[in-house]
């Protein structure tokens, strides 16, 4: 064969492999991500929200009918719980549909976003992101989000913490671009969608926005100091995120806990914080010190903007006076931006071996959380579905006073089950009426309570029955419903 007639194999083979690199990194994810939606039901309080909506403890006794449901329900909300509007809007409004396969496929599209615009803010520009970049932030997410699940998998956890930090994240988008360039300023009609995007930012998370609040003083603070002129999109965003700002906190009934409550609670938190994050804080110390000290170089000033976010948003969590779990996930996103910011700075300076061993390093540490974290998705999906269908086929034989096993046990925190309230025996607890009320609204039968399961084996009992169930189904003509009932039974 001439070299004429091998170039284009080679060519196509090359185009090929490009293609591979730009696409994989960024569509397995993604699809790795949907089809952990997929396996994850409708869960704790999203039964609640499937519910028109009076009061948090009050009876659920009947579902969300239509749209004006759905906008009356978060009236009340705000009115009686929390000021969490946006978040709690789209929260009813999945649940109103009824089918999950929408939020599905919209929390996907968020999820991909979210991450897009964290490598965004790592890079700077859209033109320097990397599709590499995207399955680092990837894994990132997955190892330093203590509830990942609950944050991304959880519809009403994605939708408060998600959602509302894919909105930040945007609204961020024009002062970034704006730091690095000053001469950088949006379109008018850009500038004034930003009231929007300010407003949402701001009526989002009460920790979420208090870093971002934080973050604007320091930047117009910035700004003074080198007397440049106020741009119209940093007016606009400015006053729609203190006027959604003023908005959240209003819902709120006298969160302050007196001085020494606030001391007290400061200890705690930051004692939280540093056990949670001192990987991250310890790596972003040690990459500053690197570049500034021994490297003489100076660290990007949008670097700063995120540290000043993240621990913004860990002293606004003194009021309530816990640190971790779901609430922290504005903290690691904003961690996780600052970390990688610097790393990209070293890269130039590291050789590619030592790049190659780092790689291998959060690769070992990643791939047994994975398998772990999808077993317990899988098997979360699996006990959930054989409940149901019980439910489901008592209510059809004409009992509408169940009793089924609870609660499913989950001990990996990637899956959207995860240290949920699930359905409640003891009608003494509080949230008996608020929880298991939603579920019997939601089945339609009178009475619903939770019974111990005899069968403690958890994971293992769960993949026996399935073994079982694949070694008989072909001798037994098994169906599919025959593996779910087996597996209640065995539970």
């Amino acid at each position: 064969m001439t070299h004429s007639h091998r170039v284009p194999g080679y060519a196509a083979k090359a185009a090929a492999k490009r293609m591979l690199i730009t696409v994989l990194p960024v569509a397995l994810p993604v699809i790795v991500f949907f089809l952990f939606n997929a396996l994850t039901p409708f869960w704790w309080d999203g039964f609640v929200m499937a519910c028109f909506f009076g009061g948090w403890y009050d009876p659920h006794t009947r579902l969300l009918e239509r749209f004006n449901d759905v906008v009356l329900s978060t009236f009340n909300i705000y009115k009686t719980w929390h000021g969490r509007t946006f978040a709690d809007f789209f929260n009813f409004l999945f649940m109103f549909f009824k089918d999950k396969t929408l939020f599905n496929i919209c929390n996907t599209v968020v999820y991909a976003l979210c991450t897009f615009l964290m490598c965004f803010h790592v890079a700077g520009s859209v033109k320097n992101i990397r599709p590499p970049l995207f399955l680092c932030v990837t894994i990132l997410l997955w190892l330093f989000l203590p509830q990942w699940g609950q944050n991304l998998l959880w519809l009403t956890g994605s939708c408060n913490y998600l959602w509302t930090t894919t909105a930040i994240l945007a609204f961020l988008i024009p002062f970034r671009k704006h730091a690095d360039n000053p001469v950088y300023t949006p379109h008018s009609a850009i500038s004034m969608l930003w009231l929007f995007m300010g407003l949402l930012s701001g009526w989002s998370m009460e920790n979420s926005a208090s870093g971002l609040f934080v973050l604007l003083i320091a930047y117009f603070i910035a700004k003074a100091a080198k007397k440049e002129r106020v741009c119209f999109f940093e007016m606009t965003g400015a006053a729609g995120f203190t006027a959604g700002f003023f908005m959240l906190l209003r819902a709120r009934h006298n969160p302050f806990p007196g001085f020494w409550g606030m001391v007290k609670n400061a200890v705690q938190v930051f004692s939280e914080f540093l056990r949670t994050d001192w990987l991250l804080l310890g790596l972003i110390i040690l990459l500053g010190i690197k570049l500034v000290v021994f490297r003489k170089r100076r660290i990007a000033n949008a670097v700063y903007g995120y540290g000043i976010a993240a621990m913004s948003s860990v002293a606004a969590m003194v009021l309530p006076g816990y640190f971790g779990g779901r609430s922290c996930f504005i903290t690691q996103v904003f961690l996780i931006i600052g970390a990688l910011s610097l790393c990209l700075e070293m890269l130039q300076y590291v050789p590619k071996k030592y790049m190659l061993y780092s790689c291998s390093l959060v690769l070992l540490l990643f791939l047994p959380s994975f398998y772990e974290g999808t077993k317990s998705i899988v098997e979360s999906y699996f006990l959930s579905a054989a409940r149901e269908r019980y439910i489901l086929s008592e209510k059809e034989n004409g009992n509408t006073h169940i009793r089924v096993k609870s609660p499913i046990v989950v001990d990996d925190p990637h899956s959207g089950l995860y240290g949920g309230i699930d359905i409640l025996s003891d009608p003494n607890n509080r949230e008996y009426i608020t929880h298991n009320s939603a579920k019997v609204t939601w089945y339609g039968i009178n009475s619903l309570d939770g019974i111990s399961a005899n069968n403690t084996g958890g994971s293992s009992s769960l993949t026996a029955t399935i073994k079982y169930y694949i070694q008989r189904r072909k001798r037994g003509n098994l169906k599919t419903e025959d593996l779910f009932k087996m597996i209640y039974e065995h539970w």
